[in-house]
C-alpha cells in the first residue's frame, strides 16, 4: 500500500512538472506571451527549475531544449525513485530509455488535453483568451489536416476529431515500440 500511494504521489508530481515544462517550452517556441494567466502559471511553476540551469546554459533557437531536458530529469528522477524504492535495481540500466517513451507520452497527452481544451472552448466560449491560445498552440498539427481533409457543406471541421484520432494511435504505437524496446533489452 505505502509503494502505491508513493508511486502516485511521485508521478502524479513529476507528471506535473514535466507537463509544465513542456508546455513552458512550446508557449515560447509559438511566441504566446506569457502575461496570461496560463502563462504566469507556468512560469510559476517552472522558474524555480530553469532559472539555474539558464545561468549554465543559455536557451537559443525557437525552442527552448532546456525545458525538455528538464522535463526527461524529472521523468528520468521519477523512475530512479520508484525502482529505488521497489528495491527492482537491476531496472536501473533501463531508465534513460524508459524516461525518453515517458516523456514522448507526456508530449502527446499535454497535445490530446489542448486539443480537446479548444474544441470545448470553440462551442462554450469562443472569444476567451484561453480558447486563442489553445488555438493557437493547435495550429500547427491541426493545419496539414485541414487542408487535407475535403471541406464539407455544413461547415463542421471534422480535423480536431482526426487529429484526436491519431494522437490515440500514436501514444498506442510509443507504447508498442516501448515494449519491444524494453523486452529487447532485458532477455
Amino acid at each position: 500500500m505505502f509503494y502505491e500511494i508513493f508511486a502516485f504521489l511521485i508521478g502524479t508530481a513529476a507528471q506535473f512538472l514535466a507537463t509544465a515544462l513542456l508546455l513552458r517550452c512550446v508557449l515560447q517556441a509559438m511566441r504566446i506571451n506569457f502575461s496570461n494567466p496560463l502563462g504566469q502559471l507556468v512560469l510559476t511553476t517552472t522558474n524555480w527549475l530553469v532559472r539555474p540551469v539558464r545561468k549554465l546554459v543559455q536557451a537559443t533557437g525557437r525552442w527552448d531544449w532546456v525545458c525538455v531536458l528538464l522535463a526527461y530529469l524529472i521523468v528520468a528522477l521519477q523512475l530512479v525513485l520508484l525502482i529505488g524504492v521497489a528495491g527492482q535495481l537491476q531496472l536501473m540500466p533501463l531508465v534513460p530509455i524508459r524516461a525518453a517513451f515517458e516523456l514522448l507520452s507526456i508530449a502527446i497527452w499535454l497535445a490530446i488535453g489542448l486539443l480537446l481544451l479548444m474544441t470545448a472552448l470553440s462551442w462554450l466560449m469562443p472569444g476567451h483568451w484561453l480558447y486563442a491560445i489553445a488555438d493557437r498552440l493547435c495550429q500547427p498539427l491541426l493545419g496539414p489536416i485541414r487542408r487535407r481533409l475535403p471541406g464539407t457543406a455544413s461547415g463542421i471541421d471534422f480535423s480536431p476529431m482526426v487529429l484526436s484520432l491519431l494522437l490515440y494511435i500514436a501514444l498506442i504505437v510509443v507504447r508498442r515500440v516501448e515494449l519491444n524496446l524494453l523486452s529487447w533489452m532485458l532477455m
